[in-house]
């Protein structure tokens, strides 16, 4: 009997073309969180329930209107931090990736077809391929599942990001470094050592990456309690970081301040900051260096210090634009059916035909359990409930 908003919309979307494959019909009411709120406990009031997380998109899954990864795309689309990650997870809601490993479902399904048919028929003499046709074949598409499996890192790197640790000793330019990154400034910056005493953390993409870049306080004999708590969250920052930029001042001892990083050195890449106080430009180094000079005040040296990044971040295997990137979940199940698929091999090289199905028919459960052809209810709920309410 009241009015909460006096001009909405009604849309009616007749199954099987809506999203879920079932009737919907959206509201679109205006902005604002209590013109939202009202109505939906209206909405509530009158019967309607809220979706479960993830609810939409696992109707239109067991409706046939996407696979499974193209569902769990939906999530990595919601969440990228990256126009490299969006690019990856438009690419799997696509389909490209489940298309594919339907393609090597049916094409199992043939040569475990044929495999049952010697068994079934011993004494006939059909038109069989002979078995190492069949051990080629299989060869070639298990080195296919593995070659998707060794992109797991990339694919947890742009779903997840990474932490970047900025990192060194006081007065070094830590905060400018991180103010100029991120184009505004973050973090207080003065030319008093110990400036800052708690570590900052700002999500960012460069080159996109996704990154969690925290700038630390920075390390040294600490005088007062408050400082000493920082510099212990700072090691511990640097611990956890899967990439630390060592900030050094390059007008000081730069062999002192390298040998002073107490990370991993596989983890570093070692930065000479203020490089304008310098008497002369440093000469270029050599590519396999990981020192690069910056200046925090100029933006001077940030993009050979974004090409040390990406090279440290990539490992030279960065995906190109047509490529995917599977999750953990996607890796763990294609390294079992590669596996399921070499057992298949050696079984046909002494043509024991009745293991060698059984090894396919495995390899096909480990595929069906991506696409979703064969995944148990347990695993499909949990895959749905990192999604928010409402996809």
């Amino acid at each position: 009997g009241r009015i909460i908003d006096s001009q909405c919309l009604a849309v009616k979307m007749p199954g099987p073309h809506s999203y879920t494959g079932e009737d919907v019909v959206e509201l679109h009411c205006h902005g604002g969180a209590l013109v939202a709120h009202l109505t939906l406990q209206e909405l509530l009031a009158a019967g309607c329930r809220l979706a479960e997380p993830g609810e939409f998109s696992q109707r239109a899954f067991l409706n046939g209107k996407m696979d499974l990864t193209q569902a769990e795309a939906v999530a990595d689309l919601i969440s990228a931090g990256s126009e490299m990650a969006l690019q990856l997870a438009n690419q799997q809601m696509q389909g490209k990736f489940g298309r594919r490993l339907t393609e090597i479902y049916h094409q199992l399904t043939e040569i475990r077809m044929e495999i049952e048919s010697r068994l079934d028929f011993p004494e006939e003499d059909l038109d069989w391929q002979p078995p190492e046709t069949l051990r080629s074949s299989l060869s070639m598409l298990g080195q296919e599942l593995r070659s998707w499996s060794g992109s797991r890192r990339q694919g947890e790197i742009l779903r997840h990001g990474i932490a970047l640790c900025l990192a060194g000793e006081p007065n070094v330019g830590k905060s400018s470094l991180l103010n100029i990154i991120l184009g505004h400034d973050r973090a207080i910056v003065s030319e008093t050592p110990g400036t800052t005493r708690d570590s900052i953390e700002v999500p960012v993409s460069i080159r996109g990456i996704p990154l969690r870049l925290v700038d630390t306080a920075g390390l040294r004999a600490a005088g007062d309690s408050i400082e000493r708590q920082g510099i212990e969250r700072s090691q511990q920052n640097i611990a956890a970081a899967a990439v630390v930029l060592w900030v050094m001042d390059a007008a000081g001892d730069l062999s002192a301040q390298m040998a002073a990083c107490p990370a991993a050195p596989d983890k570093v890449i070692y930065v000479a900051n203020k490089a304008d106080q310098l008497p002369e430009a440093p000469s270029p180094l050599a590519p396999s260096e990981q020192l690069v000079y910056t200046c925090a005040l100029t933006g001077e040296g940030l993009e050979q210090l974004y090409d040390a990044l990406e090279k440290k971040v990539w490992q030279g295997k960065c995906l190109s634009e047509n490529e995917f990137a599977v999750s953990a979940r996607h890796a763990e199940a294609l390294e079992k059916a590669a596996g399921n698929l070499q057992e298949a091999v050696e079984q046909l090289s002494t043509e024991s035909w009745e293991l060698a199905a059984a090894a396919l028919q495995q390899a096909q459960t480990a595929l069906g359990s991506i696409t979703g052809q064969s995944i148990s209810p347990d695993i499909l709920g949990g895959i749905f409930a990192r999604f928010c309410i409402g996809k």
